[in-house]
């Protein structure tokens, strides 16, 4: 770790997502005992992963190294190094299930949105809770003995039991993809169609944000369904022409996962992060605007958010030596503009007379324009 922190800025997200790049491998490489498992027709899905997981690592390392992300995180590693942390795991439990898998925070906006990323979001997390231990080898069937009616499941190496192929657990066993195929699918329509008749949505999205994600989806899920439907229902036929499709639109998929909206699968589990800070500030308490005297701003914040500024090149944002551009609420900010521009109109009209005392804004004349 001292190594990684004397690194320059540039390097360490760098650096980090090399780590975690050979982490893999060495997991890869310890799961499937030596690669031995390793099934040769899923080794496209294994090189792809394994790029996959270097770019979301670099971009995740950069994203975390940025000043106002680090100082959500550093804070909740000191919290889980406190004598405290071990308490705080059961909460974090429970805010991984209601941020990540319940999602209600998306509820309380729209019954319609929060349906759409909850099928998208459930059917992604058992895809990939299937597939990537089938690619790295981590989860395997084979015959259990001469029985061919029977699969045995192995798991790391040791075995897990066995079935009929013909039951319930195979059904679901071999089938489970379908499923979350129909799930995001689902999702993917009923999101298309709140768009749609949602006015402002349809007025701010963009194609490369909103609608492609959308589109990779459905396109690997119609492509993992169309194998199920070529081996039940043609006989197998063109089903290697769908598996190859189906492997390019899901290398397509995990080489876009650093680059566009479905990173948020990678963020969203930092807002566990944000949601303790927001917690911690709120019980040591709220500071009082230095112009009204109204408790607007969370304690902890205020310290770290001058820090930031200090970073950011922004430890001039004072208006005198007592108060600081923090210390101000948004009402009282909107204030000091009104009045900056009626000093601006040679005070033409004042009409905050109840604006706080000693609290000017700072007017620089040389960066307005001339009035008539």
């Amino acid at each position: 770790m001292r190594f990684l922190a004397a690194l320059d800025l540039e390097a360490r997200p760098l650096m980090r997502a090399t780590l975690t790049t050979l982490m893999l491998c060495g997991l890869v490489v310890l799961g499937s005992r030596g690669g031995r498992w390793l099934d040769p027709a899923l080794l496209g899905y294994l090189l792809a992963s394994i790029f996959a997981c270097f770019a979301v690592a670099y971009r995740y390392w950069t994203w975390v190294e940025r000043p106002a992300t680090w100082m959500y995180f550093r804070d909740l590693l000191r919290m889980l190094a406190s004598p405290k942390g071990i308490l705080v795991l059961p909460k974090m439990a429970w805010l991984a299930v209601d941020q990540i898998f319940l999602q209600r925070f998306i509820g309380q906006r729209s019954i319609k949105r929060w349906g759409a990323h909850a099928l998208i979001a459930w059917g992604t997390l058992l895809a990939y809770s299937v597939t990537f231990p089938l690619v790295f080898g981590w989860v395997r069937f084979t015959s259990d003995g001469l029985n061919q009616d029977r699969y045995q499941a192995w798991l790391f190496g040791f075995g897990t039991g066995s079935f009929p192929v013909h039951s319930l657990v195979g059904f679901l066993a071999f089938h489970v993809l379908d499923f979350a195929a129909v799930m995001v699918i689902t999702g993917c329509v009923l999101a298309f169609v709140r768009r749609r008749q949602d006015e402002g949505d349809t007025a701010t999205q963009r194609f490369d944000l909103d609608i492609l994600p959308l589109l990779i989806l459905i396109s690997v899920s119609v492509t993992g369904l169309l194998l199920t439907v070529s081996e039940k229902a043609l006989q197998g036929r063109n089903f290697g022409t769908m598996a190859y499709l189906h492997e390019l639109t899901v290398i397509l998929m995990l080489l876009s996962l650093p680059f566009g909206k479905l990173f948020h699968i990678v963020q969203r589990p930092a807002q566990i992060g944000v949601t303790f800070y927001k917690a911690a500030g709120e019980a040591e308490g709220r500071a009082p605007c230095k112009g009204c005297g109204t408790p607007f701003i969370r304690l902890n914040q205020r310290r770290d958010l001058e820090v930031l500024f200090t970073k950011l090149g922004l430890a001039g944002a004072r208006h005198n030596l007592q108060v600081h551009h923090l210390d101000l609420c948004p009402k009282c900010k909107r204030l000091l503009l009104a009045k900056a521009q009626s000093k601006r109109l040679g005070w033409a009209f004042d009409p905050f007379a109840d604006m706080p005392v000693g609290v000017d804004p700072i007017v620089e004349p040389q960066t307005f324009r001339s009035l008539p």
